[in-house]
């Protein structure tokens, strides 16, 4: 299995009890600083998206997004 399915099995799982900005964004946070990860550019940027999510409402993602950004993840 690549780095990328494990990443988007990971915060798939998370949304699978339901979509919480702040459990997601948590979970790419906790990814991000796993030292055993070695990210690629692509992969670092789509963890910062869903870190900042926290952030404020203009940084969030819609479910719809969120899906879609796990299968971008699962094609880089």
């Amino acid at each position: 299995m690549s780095m990328e399915d494990v990443v988007a099995d990971r915060l798939g799982s998370i949304a699978a009890d339901g979509f919480d900005i702040f459990k997601m964004s948590k979970e790419a946070l906790d990814i991000y600083q796993d030292p055993s990860f070695s990210l690629t550019k692509k992969l670092d940027l789509a963890l910062l998206s869903l870190m900042v999510m926290i952030e404020g409402p203009e940084y969030e993602m819609t479910e719809k997004e969120f899906h879609e950004l796990l299968s971008d993840i699962r094609q880089m």
